[in-house]
């Protein structure tokens, strides 16, 4: 992992610890999604959501991660919707079940 990607990790492991959260046990779902936000910050300047933004980023409009809906996604779902933050014991059911993330369509 690049120096980059390395930073946006830190960013989130932040983020993810302060509010109980974990990131994606999968570190290749984690890892595409973290180099396309890397990608972002290097270019745009804000870690925009590879998987909610609009293809050129749309700075005034499109969420920066962690957007606005990710904490409701997570109680909804277990995970945000980019599959990066994820709550503790849905991380555990990915680990026992590692196939789940195969119709993830984020383009991260």
């Amino acid at each position: 992992m690049e120096e980059p990607e390395r930073t946006a990790v830190e960013y989130l492991t932040r983020i993810a610890g302060r509010l109980g959260y974990v990131l994606n046990p999968d570190d290749t779902a984690l890892s595409r999604v973290v180099r396309h936000m890397a990608e972002n910050k290097r270019r745009y300047g804000k870690y925009y959501c590879p998987c909610k933004q609009h293809y050129p980023v749309e700075t005034g409009t499109d969420p920066t991660c962690p957007c606005a809906a990710f904490k409701e996604e997570i109680a909804r779902d277990g995970h945000c919707e980019c599959h990066i933050f994820f709550d503790p014991d849905a991380a555990k059911d990915l680990v026992k079940n590692p196939g789940l993330l195969a119709t993830v369509a984020c383009p991260g």
